[in-house]
């Protein structure tokens, strides 16, 4: 007959070591640090001549470095959304951050005079989706491998911040890498590839970023 001192004795038989995750803000640096160095070269790789008078330009200095700083609170979220009792004041900082960070875009671009011809005719801005698509990608990856040691109770929702932090990031090396045929323009396409990486990731959480997937991933230890 089992006991109650014997199934304790086997379950803690079977016990594997747990090792337990570091503070959503060292996370958070750790993760930033890299993404900040990778954007980087990512900008001086693709950038066109003149990208560096651009970046001291102040109408595109400062939305950059507000993007920067939305990103840090929108990642800090993320990783405190994976960790259960963390994450409701971080949610209301990344969405200060975020709807300042989309304040500083609308008033310096749509400050600017439009160019000839309507938004959706704008070519030369396919090329800088591409680089909000392609070059958030890998930020998307590695946020992705590194938030699925934590505990994925909201997936869509950490998803969601993700692509908005990699979106963030990769929207800096788009905005300098070459200038822009007007301001107007630039705002609505690289919006719409933010959000378009957005619902990507949200689409794709379920098969990520749950507890199933998580268990699936071979020789990945168990987190705490």
């Amino acid at each position: 007959m089992m006991t109650t001192d014997r199934l304790v004795q086997q379950l803690a038989a079977r016990l594997e070591p747990v090792e337990p995750l570091r503070s959503p803000g060292r996370r958070t640096a750790t993760f930033m640090l890299g993404a900040t160095l990778y954007v980087a070269l990512l900008t001086l790789v693709i950038a066109r001549p003149g990208a560096a008078g651009r970046g001291a330009d102040l109408a595109i200095l400062i939305p950059q470095l507000v993007a920067l700083a939305a990103s840090l609170l929108v990642v800090h979220a993320a990783f405190a959304s994976v960790v259960p009792g963390h994450e409701r004041p971080t949610l209301v900082w990344a969405a200060l951050a975020v709807v300042a960070w989309v304040g500083a875009l609308a008033v310096t671009s749509l400050g600017t005079s439009a160019a000839r011809g309507t938004v959706l005719a704008a070519g030369h801005e396919l090329w800088c989706v591409a680089v909000i698509l392609l070059g958030g990608a890998p930020l998307v990856a590695v946020l992705a491998a590194m938030l699925r040691r934590g505990a994925p109770l909201h997936p869509i929702r950490t998803a969601t911040l993700s692509a908005v932090a990699a979106g963030s990031l990769a929207n800096v090396a788009a905005c300098i890498w070459a200038p822009h045929q007007s301001g107007p323009t630039a705002f609505v396409w690289h919006g719409g590839a933010i959000l378009l990486l957005v619902l990507a990731c949200a689409a794709g959480a379920p098969l990520v970023l749950t507890w199933r997937a998580a268990r699936r991933a071979p020789g990945e230890p168990t987190r705490s």
